[in-house]
């Protein structure tokens, strides 16, 4: 099934599931949804706080594209000269070479790293007071307004619901009183 067939069936389970909660309360839910691309798009904080961000990445991007360039140039360079270098020479200035290549990696690991790397910790810091924010004030709107459930336009998530809906300690009782999961065995081996 596609992305967005999956997006859809989500979205009809919920809707589902939604009525027929209101139908067993006897009361009628309330709902809404919002476009984060939309709010974020004309929230100034946000547009301050992305612009920030990528000014940096873009700084330190080209900050390692340039030493990235400086030593293609220092490895153009050893190969021109290294036929007027003893073997010994050689050795040493590869061994160098290999240990700047590793360190050139290591920066890029750093810099790049989806969870731990620079870039995704100043994403973090520049804009979660934002999205803190964003979120404070779609949570208020519920309560002031008396909506049961906000939904996420854009990806079918449920941002906002009022605690009476949560049926997760239901769940994790029900779950507690099954016998427990026995191990998987391990498939016959192929001889």
């Amino acid at each position: 099934m596609n992305r967005p067939a999956i997006h859809v069936v989500k979205l009809l389970f919920a809707s589902v599931v939604l009525l027929a909660v209101a139908a067993s309360a006897g009361a009628e839910l309330k709902l809404a949804f919002v476009r984060s691309g939309y709010i974020l798009a004309n929230y100034a904080p946000y547009q301050v706080a992305l612009k920030k961000f990528q000014e940096l990445e873009k700084t330190e991007t080209e900050k390692l594209q340039k030493r990235a360039s400086d030593f293609q140039q220092k490895v153009a360079d050893s190969q021109k000269q290294a036929a007027f270098m003893t073997e010994d020479k050689i050795k040493e200035r590869s061994s160098e070479l290999e240990r700047e290549n590793a360190e050139l990696e290591q920066q890029y690991n750093q810099l790049h790293d989806r969870q731990e790397g620079v870039l995704a910790t100043k994403y973090a810091e520049f804009l979660k007071p934002v999205f803190d924010q964003v979120n404070m004030v779609i949570s208020q709107v519920r309560k002031d307004e008396g909506y049961d459930f906000i939904f996420e336009a854009e990806s079918n998530a449920l941002i906002d619901a009022d605690d009476k809906y949560d049926i997760s300690d239901k769940i994790v009782q029900q779950l507690k009183q099954l016998p427990p999961l026995t191990p998987a065995k391990e498939a016959p081996k192929k001889e």
